[in-house]
């Protein structure tokens, strides 16, 4: 069996080459460096208008705003300004008394304060906006697993295992080539390919993985090959052993039971040969015998799953400790399989 894990975005993260995926969020805040008083002269020249637009009031203060980096957009008392300074504050007058400012700055945020303005005075506010990145493992993180090998003829099982810390609602994205073949399950998180014709040829299964909470954030590409020996000409079709199990539920059973159904659906005329193994155990001797499986192994594969009964064969094979369903699925012409 071959796993493989990898991740389309972010391919320089070492955490990511080694299989683990990380989100990575960005979040910003600001930072009061300076906020004081200065007492000013009457006489100061200001490049900012005041409040109505026009020249400083003859009573106003002065409000001197600057931010790191970038300038961002002001409001004071819910009206926009102007913009920030950067490097030179940017100043703004104000008629006395208290007034609501506020920065705009990336993202959403926003600074906020209530400052009281005095006459004759300049009030100095210098932010800096901090960004902080959060790395995190992503809650999904998914493994591809697919034989190396089959022959030609198989059905080949692709399986996505999430080998994550949380459950989280998953689109599942199949693209397998070549692109002739049939396939089934897309959209879960396992696909059923039949390799008829396919001698020689190797099959790829690629899976996008993403979701409806962080999508691009966590998204996985991730794929494997299985190469197709091809059948000689004159070597007849095999038999394929679809499961093995020792029956545990009811449920269980024909959960399992399933998967071999939906397989011979998908191969005309091929039959599905049953062999239901006698366990000793007090279990398998009063509510899991040869009888009580059987019939329930028919009754769900025709009734629900809608199998013609001529295309089901039970039979019974030697005793062992726990009973044992062992399932085959049989093409039209294939050898029969042996059982003990």
């Amino acid at each position: 069996m071959r796993h493989k894990s990898r991740c389309r975005v972010e391919q320089n993260n070492p955490a990511k080459r080694s299989g683990e995926i990380k989100m990575r969020v960005t979040r910003y805040s600001f930072l009061l460096i300076v906020g004081l008083m200065l007492t000013i002269g009457i006489s100061t020249a200001f490049a900012s208008a005041d409040d109505s637009g026009k020249k400083r009031p003859k009573d106003a203060g002065t409000l001197s705003i600057r931010t790191t980096e970038e300038a961002f957009p002001v409001k004071i008392d819910g009206v926009e300004r102007g913009m920030t300074g950067v490097g030179t504050p940017a100043e703004y007058y104000l008629t006395p008394g208290t007034h609501t400012v506020e920065v705009l700055g990336p993202n959403g945020k926003i600074w906020k304060s209530q400052i009281e303005i005095r006459r004759g005075q300049k009030h100095c506010v210098c932010l800096k906006i901090v960004r902080e990145t959060i790395s995190r493992p992503c809650p999904y993180n998914f493994q591809l697993g697919g034989p190396d090998r089959v022959n030609e003829g198989d059905l080949v099982t692709f399986a996505a295992v999430n080998t994550g810390s949380a459950p989280v609602p998953i689109r599942y994205a199949w693209t397998v080539s070549p692109g002739t073949m049939k396939v089934d399950g897309q959209g879960t998180p396992t696909i059923t390919v039949d390799s008829t014709g396919l001698g020689g040829r190797t099959i790829n299964a690629e899976l996008d993985v993403n979701d409806d909470v962080y999508d691009n954030k966590c998204r996985q590409v991730i794929s494997v090959p299985t190469d197709v020996t091809p059948r000689k000409p004159d070597e007849p079709l095999k038999y394929i052993l679809c499961d093995e199990f020792e029956s545990r539920t009811a449920d269980d059973d024909k959960a399992r039971l399933d998967n071999c159904s939906i397989q011979v659906q998908n191969i005309p005329d091929a039959q599905l040969y049953i062999y239901i193994y006698q366990g000793t155990d007090r279990a398998s001797m009063t509510r899991n015998t040869y009888d009580r499986l059987s019939k329930r192994a028919l009754d769900y594969l025709v009734k629900s799953r809608g199998i013609d009964p001529r295309r089901i064969i039970l039979q019974k094979g030697s005793d062992r400790a726990r009973s044992t369903y062992q399932i085959y699925i049989v093409p039209p012409s294939a050898i029969l399989p042996v059982i003990q």
